[in-house]
């Protein structure tokens, strides 16, 4: 259901003594890739009234004018004990700060890291903080006795789950949630709330896979019944099919065979959210990703990651003119390491100058590395068109790898089943999508009608694809049917390697259709679509999506149709 209002706070009772109070942002709250499902999202706080009276999470800058005067509707804060922080942001330092001018008698409740950046934030305050280990427990009372789980990791290295006894909700913080804005409090429709979860978990957990691991592996020490997310709905219906597709997920990360480390420290949150769309990219490009946030690695840690690698990417700020002094930790030990034959990449944001990205790019030149791409240099905040560039370099990244392993490969000869399965035709289609200022295209063979009433279609599309991040649930796209009489030239084009954020269509004639897709004028017919559902096939998904218009350019051409000789390649 839509909301008029662009922002609010739903408030729920979801057990004894406890309340959810759920900032809702209908909108996209900023340009970040978790975002780009433009779903909205839902950053939810928890209340827990015992004989002591707790606040678990409080949101960011963005509902600080509206989240304390719903609290205080339901609380006297004058009466609050504790803020427990899953994990520190600093875009939650004004909602703290509020927080503390209401009820300066509160103590805060986190991790060891989360405790030193809270004095950092707050240098001239003398707080109350309890830091918890691992081990340590906190009453409330009237049952509530919590237990804290420290959960670090390179995104959050004051990752903190907290655990209620009385109720056995799992607080999980940025665990299992997705960004999704609605009424729904709890995933009753969990099976169509996936396709959202994924998409979360490739963003931010895929990167950082194996810390998601050990995760899991001390939580499965609890017996939870349901998992009060930081983000989305709470889960209590697909908890055990969440966690065992989260244990499915990392595996399948950790267990490839090519890995990048992605190292990377961030001043102001830009180049953070720069290596967060590269680390996308290279997920979907079929390799294991190793994210380290150097200004919390130890040098062993970095050492060890690039050592392993197959390649490695640098990204940093630029302050006061050079790089901060953990990027220029990570580039010496890369340095010192005398290996120059990984696969290397530069990447970086700046307000004015950006002499950084280009110190990290000499002195890997200079050692005689070979780069992956070309330096990205992003000005400021990045935009939906940056993000989508920086996904597709990241993906390009992950491909060289693969090609370059399989050069070593010996070429074997199409088997009798892969060139049986090569048999199965289909028509040459152009497939457009557009969201925002991102358009893109790619060349589909593997189209079929898959029903009647709706009419509706289903099309493969590889993991890899830079138009696969498009094809979501809601998604719009146009199918381009192209005439067997002029479709080889847009065979060749749309089979090549594009460089990241290239025109697709720059060398044709196009229009535009109703859903804001791209027209091919050569086309013998065109579809406009919405995407329906997909699902994952092994290193494809298959989209299915219903068909809202169409037109027959061509009544008197044939449909193109593609034949191949093994069922193995495009």
């Amino acid at each position: 259901m839509s909301n008029p209002n662009p922002r609010d706070v739903q408030v729920l009772q979801i057990a004894t003594h406890t309340t959810a109070f759920r900032a809702r942002s209908w909108t996209r709250l900023r340009f970040e890739i978790e975002y780009a499902l433009a779903r909205g999202t839902t950053i939810n706080s928890y209340l827990i009234e015992g004989d002591k009276i707790a606040i678990i999470d409080p949101p960011p800058e963005t509902f600080t004018a509206i989240y304390p005067p719903v609290l205080q509707q339901h609380l006297d804060l004058k009466r609050l004990d504790y803020v427990i922080l899953g994990h520190f942001s600093p875009s939650r330092l004004a909602t703290l700060k509020t927080l503390l001018e209401l009820a300066p008698q509160i103590t805060f409740v986190c991790s060891l890291p989360g405790a030193a950046n809270l004095r950092a934030a707050f240098p001239d305050k003398d707080l109350k903080i309890l830091t918890m280990r691992g081990k340590e427990t906190l009453d409330l009372g009237q049952g509530h006795q919590l237990k804290f789980i420290p959960i670090p990791s390179p995104r959050w290295p004051s990752g903190l789950c907290t655990y209620d006894q009385q109720t056995q909700i799992l607080y999980t913080d940025k665990l299992f949630g997705a960004n999704v804005c609605g009424d729904e409090v709890f995933d009753e429709d969990w099976d169509v709330l996936k396709d959202d979860q994924r998409y979360y978990y490739d963003c931010l957990m895929a990167p950082q896979a194996t810390h998601v691991q050990a995760a899991l592996e001390k939580l499965s020490d609890f017996s939870v019944r349901m998992y009060a997310t930081g983000h989305g709905p709470l889960v209590r219906y697909g908890l055990i099919e969440l966690t065992k597709s989260y244990q499915t997920w990392s595996r399948a990360q950790t267990e490839r065979e090519i890995t990048v480390a992605l190292l990377y420290a961030s001043a102001y949150g830009n180049t953070a959210t720069l290596a967060q769309a590269i680390a996308l990219g290279l997920t979907k490009g079929g390799v294991a990703v190793e994210s380290i946030n150097c200004e919390f690695a130890q040098p062993d840690e970095i050492r060890t990651a690039v050592d392993k690698a197959d390649g490695f990417i640098i990204g940093t700020p630029t302050i006061g003119g050079n790089a901060p002094t953990p990027i220029h930790t990570a580039l010496g030990i890369v340095l010192a390491m005398d290996n120059n034959s990984k696969t290397a990449g530069v990447f970086g944001s700046y307000g004015w100058s950006g002499e950084a990205i280009d110190l990290v790019e000499s002195k890997l030149r200079d050692a005689g590395y070979r780069f992956g791409f070309e330096t990205l240099r992003v000005k400021f905040k990045p935009d939906d068109v940056t993000l989508k560039l920086c996904e597709e370099t990241g993906t390009d990244f992950a491909q060289s790898l693969k090609k370059a392993r399989k050069v070593r490969l010996p070429q074997t000869a199409a088997t009798p089943v892969e060139q049986a399965v090569g048999r199965i035709v289909g028509s040459v289609c152009v497939i457009t999508a557009n969201q925002g200022e991102v358009s893109t295209g790619m060349l589909g063979a593997w189209v079929s009608q898959a029903t009647f009433n709706p009419p509706g279609l289903t099309v493969a599309i590889a993991k890899d694809r830079a138009i696969e991040s498009l094809m979501h649930p809601g998604g719009k796209f146009a199918l381009n049917i192209m005439p067997e009489d002029n479709h080889v030239d847009y065979m060749k084009h749309f089979r090549k390697s594009f460089l990241p954020g290239e025109d697709r269509f720059a060398d044709f004639i196009t229009d535009r259709a109703d859903n804001g897709c791209t027209i091919l004028a050569d086309a013998l017919a065109y579809l406009e679509c919405s995407v329906n559902k997909r699902m994952e096939c092994g290193d494809h998904w298959v989209v299915y999506a219903t068909v809202d218009k169409g037109k027959l350019l061509k009544p008197d051409n044939v449909t193109a149709i593609h034949h191949r000789k093994s069922g193995s390649h495009y």
